[in-house]
């Protein structure tokens, strides 16, 4: 598979992570917010992307590094204020799974 490839599966993850809106807007109680995807950092190096299954759903403000809010424009306050990108990962995981069930 080319590297830009994406399964039927991973496809749908990034559907469903993205349809969560924003995990921090949320956790902030400023409610659901238009997300894009953010592929974590942690463990990845410089030039690698991690898995498209570790993913966290980020509104433009708290992802881009135009913003001051945003990850990549400091990404260890970003941690401190936000939580690590490990912990709202298993928090977005959650989140993905019990949306699922609930449509079954």
């Amino acid at each position: 598979m080319a590297r830009g490839s994406k399964t039927k599966a991973e496809r749908q993850w990034l559907s469903d992570v993205a349809g969560l809106g924003c995990v921090c807007c949320r956790n902030l109680g400023l409610g659901a917010s238009p997300a894009e995807i953010h592929h974590i950092r942690a463990g990845q190096g410089m030039a690698q992307r991690a898995k498209h299954t570790e993913v966290l759903p980020l509104c433009p403000r708290h992802h881009r590094a135009c913003y001051l809010t945003g990850f990549h424009a400091d990404p260890r306050g970003w941690q401190l204020e936000h939580g690590t990108e490990e912990e709202l990962l298993q928090q977005v995981r959650a989140e993905v799974e019990q949306e699922r069930a609930c449509r079954v």
